[in-house]
């Protein structure tokens, strides 16, 4: 891979900080309370037992598509540990744009961490939107219905 395209895709695929304000709307979960500010995230909400939602807004400058980006961030979980939790599910937003989901998990102390992120790319490739939800197996399971009405309901 070029050396310079590199850097950026590892950057932006789950290390960027969020971008401004761009335009997207997400309906915070039942149980769920919306979390103040923070610079890499452009949305986060979390439920009293530590499941977490949140949303990073980035500018593509490679004008990468929807397969590019789900293909860098599926590689950049598995380098970081992460191991697939099923295969790329295609989903729809709100707002009609077709996305792919990635569903990982990771061990880590013993428990087994479940980490879904759901790639959207607005048409055109002028920004990409990571919808990621993550938390311990057990409460995450729980917390699955709720955690997918919110990836249903995200809107750009």
């Amino acid at each position: 891979m070029n050396r310079h395209v590199l850097p950026l895709i590892l950057m932006m695929a789950l290390g960027a900080s969020a971008e401004g304000c761009a335009s997207f709307h997400m309906n915070t979960p039942a149980g769920f309370a919306e979390l103040g500010d923070n610079d890499d995230f452009a949305y986060r909400a979390t439920n009293a037992e530590g499941v977490v939602v949140a949303v990073r807004s980035e500018r593509n400058p490679l004008r990468g598509n929807l397969e590019f980006w789900s293909g860098a961030v599926s590689e950049r979980l598995r380098a970081q540990g992460y191991t697939a939790d099923g295969a790329p599910r295609p989903v729809q937003n709100a707002s009609g744009l077709a996305g792919t989901q990635l569903r990982f998990a990771r061990e880590s102390n013993g428990r087994t961490l479940r980490y879904w992120v759901t790639v959207f790319v607005r048409e055109g490739g002028g920004r990409v939107y990571l919808v990621e939800a993550g938390g311990d197996r057990e409460v995450f399971d729980r917390a699955t219905p709720a955690v997918e009405r919110a990836i249903a309901g995200f809107s750009t």
